[in-house]
């Protein structure tokens, strides 16, 4: 999944992320693009799309996942999962035509019979993606652990490349936003469609072959790559390879993502109120929460600090263990802690007006009328007058006999 922006808040992040790509050892390697459309941008969450790409061949397969798109999912990849009586299908959002899909296991199978075709008689596969903050690797080896495929993976695959870091290094004097909508217009002059995944693919293997191209002061004729010599292929591997984070540490870093997950679920509590409230709430509460989460910090040490020392309590634990993040943060932080652990300064209900109230007490009177539909304000139940031997009828019978 690719973010066109970057806010603020993910900038260390960023850094962090580039900072860790160490490279893999020197061999023969084959570079290939590939990107994934998934449901959500949580770890937890399912592949609908799997694509690669090559100058020579490419793959791309969709997927039917167990679990529905979340809205933004939906309107970026512009497919949605829809029940059929017993059957649930993939549909174009727009269109609506039906989308052929496979089972993730299959999907998964047929991925790594074509890499395996696809890496020949090199030493291995590095996978080329661009990602702003990322999500996919880990998401991938999620999937294929449920599967047992890692091993098998392992073998063809040896790193991934994340086209994002390489922007960041080599373009930092002349581009200021290093998505891949920017870079694809800037450096390729195309625009492809970065709702699917077998596009951004292919962009993310040609942006980072024309970094490689610039580097080396040599401009290239065909962005496609079709017209590469083996000169070149070894260059842009070499390029690349010093990017590359080999497959264990993905899978090290995977298992860090689950455990911010699990502390970002574990400070619900304190953030739910806001992301029930509108989009820009809960888009200023998200990158608050997961600095807690990446930090380390659990509900209980919060809850501690503030049971000790109350506000400063809260404000020495945040400093302590966000020592690089800026004061306004911190600010927002100590705003939102304080709201949630001090019972005054909770955000009270709205009071209900007293003609609000009236008007709502006489409707409820109304209903309580309507359900006891035979009972009066005494309590005691009115007599039944549809029966033969109702009192209302008898007496009635008497009358007539005795005229």
């Amino acid at each position: 999944m690719v973010c066109s922006t970057v806010t603020d808040s993910e900038k260390e992040g960023l850094a962090k992320g580039a900072c860790c790509a160490v490279g893999i050892a020197p061999g023969d390697y084959r570079l290939v693009g590939w990107d994934m459309d998934t449901t959500g941008k949580k770890v937890i969450d399912e592949i609908c799309q799997i694509a690669t790409y090559t100058p020579s061949s490419a793959y791309s397969q969709y997927v039917m996942p167990y679990k529905d798109l979340n809205p933004t999912a939906i309107k970026r990849h512009s497919m949605k999962v829809v029940t059929n009586g017993k059957f649930r299908v993939l549909r174009h959002s727009k269109t609506n035509e039906v989308i052929k899909s496979k089972s993730e296991v299959s999907a998964l199978t047929d991925f790594l019979s074509w890499l395996e075709t696809e890496k020949g008689d090199a030493d291995g596969i590095i996978l080329v993606y661009h990602e702003p903050r990322k999500v996919i690797p880990a998401m991938l080896l999620e999937s294929l652990k449920k599967y047992d495929l890692v091993d098998r993976f392992k073998k063809t695959v040896k790193g991934f490349a994340n086209g994002f870091n390489i922007a960041e290094q080599k373009c930092a004097n002349s581009v200021h936003v290093y998505s891949l909508r920017t870079l694809s217009r800037t450096l390729l002059k195309k625009e492809g469609n970065l709702g699917n995944a077998q596009d951004r693919a292919s962009l993310a293997l040609q942006v980072v072959q024309y970094l490689c191209w610039l580097e080396s002061k040599k401009k290239p004729e065909d962005t496609n790559g079709s017209g590469d010599t083996d000169e070149t292929i070894k260059k842009t591997v070499e390029f690349v390879r010093e990017f590359a984070q080999s497959v264990d540490v993905e899978e090290q870093e995977h298992d860090e993502l689950k455990m911010i997950f699990e502390r970002q679920n574990n400070l619900r509590p304190i953030f739910s109120a806001l992301f029930r409230m509108n989009r820009r709430e809960r888009q200023h509460a998200s990158p608050l929460r997961r600095l807690l989460a990446e930090a380390g910090i659990e509900y209980s040490e919060l809850q501690e600090a503030w049971t000790n020392e109350k506000k400063d309590g809260l404000e020495h634990l945040l400093k302590e263990k966000l020592p690089r993040v800026e004061e306004k943060k911190i600010d927002d932080l100590l705003f939102i802690l304080e709201r949630h652990f001090d019972p005054e300064k909770k955000p009270k209900a709205k009071e209900i007006p007293d003609r609000k109230r009236a008007v709502r007490s006489k409707s409820q009177k109304v209903n309580d009328d309507k359900e006891n539909n035979n009972k009066c304000d005494s309590g005691t139940e009115s007599p039944d007058t549809t029966t033969s031997g109702s009192p209302a009828k008898l007496t009635g019978e008497e009358e007539t006999k005795t005229l």
